[in-house]
């Protein structure tokens, strides 16, 4: 599924993350564990599940958007390493402010389990998103 992000995000390129599925509010993309996705230890960086999960919420919140959502902050927790991929991060909305919002992400590994969580909160600007 193409939208803003999938178009335009070259990390999503790069670390070949693909996004199943964007509606407004709600996104889930996915991530293979290659060799460049991991850490020193094998499993998945925390930079690259970070990603993963930036992207989730980059998608919902740009999903049938008529201007840009920028991240404003993200908090994540580490609870399990990432060792069988892909990983898949789902990102909801918790809360939609008129200018702030809220987004809960949670990811997955291969088996169902989940080995991080995250709390995103964006800016919805007055910048029209490009074509």
């Amino acid at each position: 599924m193409e939208n803003y992000v999938a178009k335009h995000d070259k990390l999503v390129r790069h670390l070949n993350i693909t996004i199943e599925e964007a509606r407004k509010d709600y996104a889930k993309v996915t991530m293979p564990i290659m060799e460049q996705h991991k850490n020193g230890m094998g499993v998945a960086h925390g930079g690259a599940i970070f990603s993963l999960a930036d992207v989730a919420f980059g998608a919902a919140a740009n999903a049938q958007a008529k201007t840009v959502v920028v991240s404003l902050n993200t908090t994540i927790e580490f609870l399990r390493p990432g060792r069988a991929g892909p990983l898949t991060a789902e990102a909801k909305i918790v809360r939609a402010g008129q200018h702030i919002m809220s987004y809960d992400v949670e990811i997955f590994d291969f088996s169902g389990d989940l080995i991080a969580k995250a709390m995103c909160a964006g800016f919805l600007t007055d910048i029209p998103l490009p074509e």
